[in-house]
């Protein structure tokens, strides 16, 4: 199921949480209707509690034809007056009232957006059309010259029922085969943020264990790994990255694994040679660290494969893919039951073979099995060889069937 389509709401209705908020967005634009001029809204919170998709739905739901940019739009002065310049009417040419929604306003940087503040404050000051800004921390210094040019709308983290409420929904929109336990469960994670919430429900539907579970972590700290993928690919500075790595419950193992699946989802080809540079070298690092017992190396680890891998890049990423969970840590869960298998046949062949397992496992181990499945083809009944190799190395009828077979 493509992530854009599980994701999007049909309807204001579907909108779960933060009454006042939307009490305030829907008398914004009763306002305009009514012919006023509000000033422009800035409607600020934290990740994932549905700012965007309220903005977005509630003028659907006004039948107001939306121009809707976010950061890979503010690049500089001459772009924004292109993007912005048909917009500049009140109206479409269908008759319908435009309304500018200016997402991630927050993520303004000077590496990327030349004279983009200019461009927006003038665009506010001159603009016919209601305009609606969107930003997860309205205190930003990069967005203070929008302070007293617009009204603030706060939204808040939901609480637990009512991420639970949405994650209902959203079974019985698209089906999904989930129970009530599963969705608590994720709602408990979620720590008020019903997309992180949707996130791990269509990652573990794609990989349902135990270890997939724990590997995206209680979101009872300030970052959970999506966000931390977030502000790692979609970050134009250094500190956010550094913030989000250090502030997640995710160990940096699992997080490399995380940033090298999904490194092609988000970086366009151009990029991904300096991203996965930096992963590398984080790696590195990270095994030095466990091989000379010296952890001051993690702090190299940890701003290659944060800042590093976020200031690599010289365009803004992708943002049409879902975040994959790491076929590295699928296929160890799904293998798991296999190696615990060849562990405890290679303890019994240490019995008869006095050197390490190490290279029982990598020599002996494949040598047997093929002089058993050798035997098998020159015409040797297979029952005979499977009891054959039980006697002499000592391992059930299970563990020699897995030899001969192997």
């Amino acid at each position: 199921m493509d992530f854009d389509e599980l994701f999007a709401l049909d309807s204001i209705d579907q909108i779960v949480g933060n009454a006042p908020s939307m009490r305030s967005l829907a008398e914004y634009c009763i306002e305009v209707e009514n012919g006023g001029s509000p000033k422009p809204l800035m409607v600020y919170g934290p990740s994932g509690v549905g700012k965007s998709a309220a903005a977005r739905l509630l003028a659907k739901s006004k039948g107001w034809n939306i121009v809707e940019k976010n950061a890979s739009d503010y690049r500089d002065k001459d772009s924004i007056s292109k993007l912005i310049a048909s917009a500049a009417i009140s109206r479409n040419l269908f008759g319908s009232r435009n309304i500018i929604i200016m997402d991630e306003i927050d993520e303004l940087n000077s590496r990327f957006d030349k004279g983009a503040q200019a461009a927006i404050s003038e665009l506010v000051a001159k603009s016919k059309n209601p305009i609606i800004f969107i930003a997860n921390d309205m205190w930003d210094q990069s967005i203070s010259f929008l302070r007293g040019k617009t009204t603030p709308v706060q939204f808040k983290k939901l609480a637990k029922p009512e991420v639970a409420l949405a994650l209902k929904n959203l079974r019985a929109r698209h089906k999904l085969d989930i129970d009530d336990d599963f969705i608590e469960a994720i709602a408990s994670r979620s720590d008020g943020d019903v997309r992180s919430a949707i996130n791990d429900t269509i990652a573990l539907l794609g990989a349902k264990s135990e270890s997939a579970m724990d590997s995206i972590g209680t979101r009872d700290k300030k970052y959970d790994i999506f966000k931390v993928l977030d502000s790692i690919f979609f970050s134009n500075t250094m500190a956010m990255p550094m913030k989000s790595v250090s502030s997640s419950d995710v160990s940096m193992d699992m997080l490399i694994n995380w940033i090298e699946e999904n490194i092609p989802r988000r970086y366009y080809a151009q990029d991904m040679p300096g991203a996965f540079d930096c992963l590398s070298k984080a790696s590195e690092y990270l095994s030095k660290a466990t091989r000379k017992q010296y952890y001051t190396y993690w702090r190299y680890a940890s701003a290659l494969m944060s800042s590093g891998v976020a200031l690599s890049k010289s365009s803004y990423p992708k943002n049409f893919q879902r975040y994959e969970f790491p076929k590295s840590i699928k296929y160890l869960s799904q293998s798991r039951q296999e190696r615990q298998s060849s562990s405890k046949i290679i303890a019994k062949l240490q019995r008869k073979i006095k050197t390490n397992r190490r290279t029982i496992g990598t020599i002996y181990l494949p040598l047997i099995s093929s002089m058993l499945s050798n035997e098998i083809k020159s015409g040797a009944k297979k029952s005979a060889v499977v009891e054959s190799a039980m006697r002499t190395f000592g391992l059930d009828d299970k563990e020699a069937e897995s030899l001969v077979a192997a």
